[in-house]
């Protein structure tokens, strides 16, 4: 699962490059938002696998997760302070 948390908060470094250092800080002194990391890593991963598929379902379930995305960038903001 460490694996996870960090390929999130590599994503949330390339998303947000003007944040790298407060995102690095939080990651390193907040399991929790660790956690957030790994959840952000989990949605994006099923993005881009729904994006991809050719099944007729595929466009909404690439949708929902894209929603999904945004909350939990969200969430990662308000932890952040920042919203």
């Amino acid at each position: 699962m460490e694996q996870a948390q960090k390929r999130g908060l590599t994503r949330l470094l390339l998303r947000w490059p003007e944040r790298r250092a407060q995102l690095r800080e939080k990651f390193a002194r907040d399991p929790g938002f660790a956690e957030l990391c790994e959840a952000y890593e989990a949605a994006c991963e099923a993005e881009s696998y729904w994006t991809k598929s050719t099944l007729p379902v595929g466009p909404a379930r690439a949708r929902e997760y894209d929603a999904l995305v945004s909350a939990t960038e969200q969430d990662i903001l308000i932890r952040l302070g920042l919203s």
